[in-house]
């Protein structure tokens, strides 16, 4: 593990251990690590709130100390074991593709996002089976025009129902008040250079405007922005 203070590095501390690198490069193991980063914790708390018991969780802390990832910032003394507090070495870590084990690009990605992936889809699922009153109209919709697939998509019920004003699209029912903010949808647009750079820019804004009124009264939303160019075919 090198640390470097470089101001082209920005602070970034860069992981050469195989071992440390995999803590990050692993979707499992980086969400027992993520709750320390920037800030102080104490095992007890981490472990409530990712539902693992206080064992499991110690033993996570002491890898990542062995790993020089994790250091105790103070001790609560207290009658019995003290009470530590724990928090990253650093704010910012940069795992190399060349440490990893990943054998290609496309593999470290799914490792690295594979959690990330799987907390979408577990709530997409429940969230649909939360609103499909009738499960015989719960599954996919599929619909073309004379340019060929128009629509594909999975809904808790039939399209227009219920009804709900909008451009037309089968997903506008879930923009009534009644409904979860929730939105699903992957199209292939044709665009020219400059239209996907302003809608590339324009969703980056988006993000940071909504992150901006982020409140700890809120609730959670996982919010996931995917725009990839194809390969023409």
């Amino acid at each position: 593990m090198t640390p470097s203070d470089s101001p082209s590095s920005g602070g970034w501390q860069r992981l050469e251990d195989p071992a440390a690198a995999r803590v990050l490069a692993d979707a499992y193991t980086r969400q027992f690590f993520e709750p320390f980063i920037y800030r102080e914790r104490r095992v007890s708390d981490v472990a409530r709130d990712l539902g693992v018991s206080t064992n499991a969780m110690l033993y996570r802390v002491r890898q990542f100390q062995r790993l020089g990832l994790l250091e105790v910032t103070r001790t609560e003394p207290r009658a019995g074991r003290a009470v530590h507090h724990y928090r990253a070495t650093s704010p910012r870590y940069f795992v190399p593709f060349a440490v990893t084990d990943a054998a290609s690009v496309q593999a470290l990605y799914e490792a690295s996002l594979d959690n990330t992936r799987r907390s979408v889809l577990d709530a997409l699922t429940r969230a649909w089976s939360e609103l499909a009153d009738d499960p015989r109209w719960f599954g996919l919709y599929t619909s073309g025009t004379e340019r060929g697939l128009d629509t594909h998509v999975l809904l808790p019920f039939p399209p227009g129902q219920p009804q709900a004003s909008g451009s037309g699209g089968l997903l506008d029912a879930l923009l009534g008040d009644p409904y979860p903010a929730i939105w699903d949808n992957t199209t292939t647009l044709t665009l020219r250079p400059e239209d996907a750079k302003a809608l590339q820019r324009e969703l980056r804004d988006l993000h940071a405007r909504y992150r901006a009124r982020s409140t700890p009264d809120g609730a959670a939303h996982l919010l996931r922005l995917t725009l990839i160019p194809t390969r023409p075919e």
